[in-house]
């Protein structure tokens, strides 16, 4: 069995990648359940435990670029056979300034509010052990200009996916063409908002409101998206 029941739902309100915690996802393998996943993939080459895998530092599968992700040894197979949805209703992303940098909260802008925000999915792989227990990356793109003027050291941002494009994503057999055409323009039409939050790395209680605007931020770009 599974370290997890496949009945409940824990929510968080917020996932710092490196802890490795559970993120949702609806493989597709079981394309009609969702199941918690360790964010992190661990291919399947990988002979060692999950522990020993994302204790190693050589090894950071967090993030999956798109142009890379066929020919990478961490990646390819998992995206052939092992693409998925991430549940999410925001992320943060860093906006650089020399060797500083100041994270910022983006969510969708027909969100209530930043608190109640509405619920969209990533594009992801997912590779498994085979005794149900599941690991994912989410698929990065080439920022769009909201998000290159945010995460503007490396200009990337995580594929959002449309709402068409969902079920084409999960579907099995799916051709290496049509794969990477959803990668090229599968991102959503909607729209993000995004704000300067408290950078979560430097505080410990978990407690912060971590969403939060902070009113004076390190470094500002625009007060608001």
């Amino acid at each position: 069995r599974p370290p997890y029941s496949k009945e409940i739902y824990q929510p968080y309100h917020m996932n710092d990648g490196y802890t490795h915690d559970y993120v949702y996802i609806i493989p597709q393998d079981e394309p009609t359940h969702w199941y918690p996943a360790n964010w992190g993939l661990v291919p399947n080459w990988f002979k060692g435990s999950p522990e020993e895998f994302y204790n190693n530092r050589k090894y950071n599968t967090l993030n999956a670029r798109d142009d890379k992700i066929f020919e990478s040894n961490s990646y390819k197979k998992s995206i052939r056979e092992g693409r998925c949805l991430i549940f999410c209703d925001g992320f943060f992303e860093p906006h650089h300034y020399g060797k500083e940098s100041q994270p910022y909260f983006c969510y969708l802008n027909e969100s209530n509010n930043y608190e109640e925000r509405a619920i969209f999915t990533f594009a992801g792989i997912y590779s498994t052990d085979g005794e149900g227990s599941y690991y994912t990356s989410l698929v990065t793109v080439d920022a769009n200009p909201l998000f290159e003027k945010i995460h503007n050291n490396t200009k990337r941002m995580p594929l959002v996916l449309d709402r068409k494009f969902e079920e084409e994503w999960i579907k099995p057999e799916q051709g290496e063409s049509i794969i990477k055409g959803i990668m090229d323009e599968g991102f959503t039409s909607k729209t993000f908002k995004a704000h300067p939050v408290i950078n979560y790395r430097t505080k410990a209680n978990k407690d912060v409101k971590y969403t939060e605007k902070v009113i004076e931020p390190q470094k500002s770009i625009d007060p608001e998206f």
